[in-house]
């Protein structure tokens, strides 16, 4: 699982770089999901947070704006909610969701890069996908 461990000027940079203002509920999402990889629901990341950092609002208005500058990426696995997780620059990966207790892994290796090469070829370009796997994991398959 990626996690990277960026010291506090790093993630200030970040911010600063964006566009937006440093704040300490903005160092603190930032901290947090360089750390943690995810990906996270807003509720999950409210609840790793130091208490009192932030309100729910605040919350969700940064994870908007960083959503928004590219400096987190959000997906959905059909829940109902949006996840999120730090956008690292030059790392690919897909998700391993549990039908069951819904899980998320991560999937590091990316088997469809071949096919981003064939569709360019065909002339499209700033080709992206998505590809997330479900099914049932090991802790829920027992009897």
């Amino acid at each position: 699982m990626l996690s990277l461990i960026m010291k506090k000027n790093e993630i200030k940079d970040i911010i600063k770089s964006s566009g937006l203002s440093v704040t300490k509920p903005r160092e603190a999402i930032l901290k947090l999901l360089t750390r943690e990889h995810g990906p996270f629901s807003a509720d999950e990341i409210f609840d790793k947070l130091p208490e009192g950092i932030c309100d729910k609002a605040t919350l969700f208005r940064s994870l908007k704006q960083f959503k928004e500058k590219e400096i987190l990426n959000s997906v959905s696995f059909d829940e109902g909610f949006s996840r999120y997780e730090f956008n690292h620059p030059g790392h690919h990966h897909h998700h391993i969701i549990c039908k069951e207790c819904k899980k998320v892994k991560v999937l590091d290796h990316c088997f469809v890069k071949e096919i981003d090469k064939k569709i360019e070829l065909m002339g499209y370009s700033q080709v992206e996908h998505k590809l997330e796997f479900f099914a049932v994991c090991p802790n829920c398959s027992v009897p």
